[in-house]
């Protein structure tokens, strides 16, 4: 009697690990892509952009500079944007500026943004219309403008 209690106690317990176990009916939709860029001044590497049922996340990835090119920045604002005609729509948006009279360093980590992201028909277009934009304030106060497709 001990041995068959032993037993049914062991089975309801294995039942109930296991009841969580399994794949869930309709499959869950899932697509990772991932982008880099660069030009004679900068790069982006490590660009990656998640979808799945029920989340967008985009990653905006490292800024590199090449040869000290930015040293004397003081403000920066970096963009990355789907071009649809005239229309820009802002994936990802973020400025840095220093308020002690000091400089800035722009290379790093770009950011990142979760949400309402995109739409399936700009997710068929990101690899012609996917622009990276730089905006850069100097200590003389010139300002620069620099894209990437």
């Amino acid at each position: 009697m001990k041995t068959v209690i032993k037993v049914l106690v062991m089975v309801l317990f294995s039942i109930c690990l296991f009841s969580g176990c399994g794949r869930k009916a309709g499959g869950e939709r899932l697509a990772v892509y991932s982008f880099r860029g660069e030009n004679e001044l900068f790069s982006i590497s490590n660009g990656v952009i998640v979808l799945n049922s029920t989340e967008e996340i985009f990653y905006g990835g490292n800024l590199e500079e090449k040869d000290g090119m930015f040293s004397d920045i003081v403000a920066y604002s970096v963009s990355f944007y789907i071009q649809s005609g005239d229309e820009k729509r802002i994936l990802l948006s973020n400025n840095v500026e220093d308020m002690t009279g000091g400089t800035i360093t722009v290379a790093g980590e770009i950011g990142k943004r979760s949400g309402d992201i995109t739409k399936d028909i700009e997710i068929e277009e990101l690899g012609n219309t996917l622009f990276f934009e730089l905006r850069t304030t100097d200590l003389n106060g010139e300002k620069n403008e620099y894209q990437l497709q």
